[in-house]
């Protein structure tokens, strides 16, 4: 993908596929290309971020359409998307419901908000149904298992996944991070400072901006965050934040050393979606264009190197830091005393279970050490 971007063809087609997706968010109609698009490529790098139901809806408008075969497994994704959205609505309806019958206080976060500030609601793609709950998370769960979900393996300490076929993922929050993350004390209170109508609360804006900034730098500087990030930040900065006290959030994400994050994230949104300026790709437009949704295992391991040797790089992935290892294994927060056991846990599950991912994280990590021991 890196040498597509950099080739000028691939990045004629990005640039316009950024333009499709600007047209879809923006609510106009979309520019016919001047060129032959790489429609395959398109494609590809659409669900790749994403946003291939998003950038369908400008297709459909367009006069030079996709070839037949094409255009139609793509609109079978938006009709999916369609009914996906009805679906996911219709069942937080009901849950909700449930919670208000039973005095549980939740608050509903991520995408679920996020989608309404999209001109066609569905366009944006809701993975899962993010729900923070006040303070009885087990009644949540069972009046979930009632409902038919059943609990996914693996969860950790303050995130409890639930599924339910065909495709509902409801993700029960107890915290919104982890219980050593440097962002958990300044949401252990959210309750307190937000709307409230029944037992439903709503975040103040002034939160619900710093979290998702939050939350897409979690993103950004682990595996890296895609157009899809991008794109909800812009809507975000020009629905919202006009009405926000911008100085009480340029306080706080100075307490969080997130301002300098916050200005790049806005100054590409603008770029792309206000300006619609797709020239000369940077360092950062790079990393977000090859991302993909939620990054990459290459960027992880980069960002994870950082400015350490291959050797520590090493010993942090056989013995990563306790507050890690905490948040893997939620059960060491009640039972400290069982951490050198799940060290020992951690390495065989990851020799038998993952030897595959671990042959494929070591060979980029030599090659990504090679290059740094050349730039040095």
């Amino acid at each position: 993908m890196k040498e597509y971007i950099n080739n000028p063809e691939g990045h004629k087609n990005i640039a316009y596929t950024l333009s499709l997706l600007s047209a879809v968010i923006n609510g106009k109609s979309p520019v016919e290309p001047d060129f032959e698009p790489d429609w395959e490529f398109i494609f590809r790098f659409t669900k790749m971020h994403n946003v291939d139901n998003t950038v369908f809806y400008a297709v459909e408008q367009l006069k030079n359409k996709p070839e037949p075969q094409l255009y139609k497994k793509w609109m079978n994704i938006r009709n999916k998307c369609i009914h996906r959205n009805m679906i996911q609505r219709q069942e937080y309806a009901e849950i909700c419901s449930a919670f208000e019958e039973n005095s549980i206080d939740y608050m509903p976060v991520k995408g679920f908000y996020l989608s309404e500030l999209y001109p066609i609601e569905d366009s944006r793609y809701m993975g899962d149904l993010d729900i923070l709950v006040k303070d009885r998370r087990d009644d949540a769960v069972q009046l979930l298992t009632d409902r038919g979900y059943s609990t996914k393996k693996n969860s950790v300490d303050y995130d409890k996944p639930l599924i339910k076929p065909p495709f509902m993922v409801v993700e029960l929050h107890n915290n919104l991070f982890p219980q050593h993350s440097p962002y958990r004390a300044y949401f252990d209170d959210v309750f307190s400072k937000s709307a409230q109508n029944g037992h439903c609360f709503k975040m103040n804006p002034e939160d619900f901006y710093i979290y998702e900034l939050v939350h897409l730098y979690k993103h950004f500087s682990g595996g890296g965050a895609g157009i899809r990030s991008v794109a909800d930040f812009y809507l975000i900065n020009k629905k919202l934040l006009p009405d926000m006290d911008a100085d009480k959030i340029k306080t706080q994400l100075e307490k969080l050393e997130l301002n300098d994050f916050s200005d790049e994230i806005a100054s590409l949104a603008k770029k792309w979606f206000k300006n619609e300026d797709f020239s000369d790709f940077t360092e950062s437009e790079i990393y977000v264009i090859n991302s993909g949704t939620y990054g990459t295992d290459e960027n992880k391991i980069v960002n994870q190197i950082g400015d350490n040797t291959k050797s520590e790089y090493l010993k942090f992935r056989f013995l990563p830091p306790k507050e890690l290892m905490y948040e893997i294994f939620p059960r060491l927060n009640k039972h400290p005393y069982l951490l050198p056991f799940y060290y020992i846990l951690r390495f065989f599950r990851g020799f038998f279970k993952k030897r595959k991912n671990l042959k494929e994280e070591y060979k980029i990590l030599k090659l990504k050490s090679a290059e740094k021991n050349r730039r040095e």
